[in-house]
C-alpha cells in the first residue's frame, strides 16, 4: 500500500473511530442518558476536526512536512457527518417536540450550532470534484466558510457549558491561527496589493 493511500485509511479509521465507539455503546446499552452522551460526543468530535481542518496546511509548514496528501475532505466530511449527528440527537433527546425545539432556538448558543450547522450544508454540498470545477475560483470562495462554522461551533460549545471553557477557547484560537496562516500562504487579494504605497 502506497503512502499517500495509507494516509486515507488511517485518517478515514482514526475520525470514525469515535463515531464507532459511541455507536457500540449506545447498541450495547452502556449509555446511561444515550442521546445525551451522542449530542455530547459528537458535537465534540465535529468541532475537533473542523479546527484540524484548518490546521493541516500551516502545520505541515510548521513541520517542514507534507501533509498535502492528508484528504482534507475526508476530515471536513466527517466533521459534517458529526456535526449533522450531533443536530439529530439534540431533536431526539427531546422527542422530537417540534414546539419545545423551536422554543428553544432563541438561546443564543443553540442559534450559533444552528448557524454552523447550516453553514456546513453549502460546504458538504459543493465538497466535490465537480462543484469544485463548475464553481472555479467562486469554489475557493465559498469554503472560506470553513472558519465562521469552526468559530461558531466553539462559541456553540463555550456558551453552552457542555465542556470546561478551555478546550472551547483553544478552538477557537486554533481556528484563527489555521486561517490566518492559510490567508498568509494564499497572499494578498489584487485589490489589496494595488492598494499598498509603492
Amino acid at each position: 500500500m502506497n503512502a499517500p493511500r495509507l494516509l486515507r485509511v488511517a485518517t478515514f479509521v482514526l475520525s470514525a473511530v469515535p463515531g464507532a465507539a459511541l455507536a457500540l455503546d449506545f447498541a450495547a446499552g452502556a449509555l446511561a442518558t444515550p442521546y445525551r452522551a451522542i449530542l455530547h460526543e459528537t458535537g465534540l468530535w465535529s468541532m475537533r476536526l473542523l479546527v484540524l481542518g484548518l490546521l493541516l496546511s500551516p502545520l505541515a509548514r510548521r513541520l517542514a512536512s507534507d501533509l498535502s496528501a492528508v484528504p482534507r475532505r475526508m476530515v471536513g466530511l466527517f466533521a459534517a457527518a458529526y456535526g449533522f449527528a450531533h443536530g439529530w440527537a439534540w431533536c431526539r433527546q427531546y422527542g422530537y417536540d417540534w414546539a419545545f425545539l423551536l422554543g428553544e432556538l432563541p438561546r443564543p448558543y443553540l442559534l450559533a450550532g444552528l448557524a454552523a450547522l447550516l453553514l456546513l450544508v453549502p460546504l458538504v454540498a459543493t465538497s466535490n470534484a465537480w462543484a469544485r470545477a463548475r464553481l472555479g475560483a467562486a469554489w475557493a470562495r465559498l469554503h472560506r466558510l470553513a472558519l465562521p462554522v469552526a468559530v461558531l461551533a466553539a462559541t456553540h460549545f463555550l456558551l453552552s457549558q457542555a465542556l470546561p471553557p478551555r478546550e472551547s477557547l483553544v478552538a477557537l484560537a486554533l481556528a484563527e491561527r489555521g486561517f490566518s496562516a492559510w490567508r498568509g500562504k494564499t497572499g494578498p487579494r489584487p485589490r489589496d496589493a494595488a492598494s499598498r504605497p509603492r
